[in-house]
């Protein structure tokens, strides 16, 4: 797991002004009007609060779920600060997504901003796959949400010998307390297990002085589109829709992300 995930704040502000993917998924809710969702990889609860808002008003009650202490801890924080109603439709459990079973069945389930990546090896996400199907309620849906491979961005890793450029891919500013955070990647594939190795270089600066740096390296799985509905259609989901990006547009050869949606009919 990512190193990444044991500095919150850090996430936090690397995912500053981020609201595309929080709103396709209110826009899920309005529509599907479910009585319990479940966040899988919460994180900082970015996703699980603004559902939970929605809650307070709407009646249904939300469930995060992650195996990150550092980065539940935090999401608590975000809880204790929200108003009392949204605090009594909003629990954070810290277990496995592979093999915790809930007491009472949820009406929707997600796995948004690309998580289920870090599942690495093809048993365990047939485990996440199928432990999903049994949490979810007759007539739930399963939402998972990935990148679509950039198959340009691995090209260099093909050369002989391997090339590994470096780009910047994050500048964001935190008005608040006055933090840039540049961050800077590297990425190689291996094509042969569809995993890409990823470092990211980060730097922070306040009052344009460099106050800190550090690395973080870690794997992620690099689904396709098919295997992706092979996971579905194993763990016995009928996959409702395909979108291939936050607008609900249909997944294209250009589409940024595949967002794939399961429903347990049986």
């Amino acid at each position: 797991m990512s190193d990444i995930y044991k500095h919150p704040e850090e996430y936090d502000l690397e995912h500053l002004g981020d609201d595309e993917d929080v709103g396709f998924y209110l826009s899920m809710i309005r529509t599907l009007r479910p009585r319990r969702v479940l966040e899988l990889g919460c994180g900082t609860g970015r996703i699980s609060l603004p559902i939970a808002k929605a809650g307070a008003q709407s009646g249904f009650d939300t469930v995060g779920l992650d195996n990150q202490p550092e980065m539940l801890a935090k999401a608590e924080e975000h809880r204790a600060e929200s108003a009392e109603e949204v605090r009594g439709h909003l629990t954070f459990i810290n277990d496995d997504m592979r093999s915790w079973s809930a007491d009472s069945k949820f009406d929707l389930i997600i796995i948004p901003c690309s998580s289920l990546s870090h599942v690495l090896e093809l048993a365990d996400q047939i485990a996440v796959f199928q432990r999903c199907y049994e949490n979810l309620a007759v007539g739930g849906r399963f939402v998972v949400e990935v990148t679509m491979p950039n198959l340009a961005t691995y090209a260099d890793s093909f050369n002989v010998p391997p090339r590994t450029p470096l780009e910047i891919d994050l500048d964001n500013f935190n008005q608040s307390d006055g933090v840039r955070l540049i961050r800077r990647k590297t990425t190689s594939y291996l094509s042969d297990r569809q995993l890409a190795q990823i470092r990211f270089l980060y730097e922070k600066y306040q009052d344009g002085r460099a106050v800190e740096s550090y690395l973080d390296d870690f794997a992620s799985h690099v689904f396709f589109p098919r295997e992706l509905a092979l996971l579905f259609i194993h763990a016995g989901f009928e996959i409702e829709r395909t979108v291939g990006d936050y607008r609900g547009r249909p997944l294209a050869s250009n589409s940024t992300l595949i967002i794939m949606i399961g429903k347990r009919t049986a």
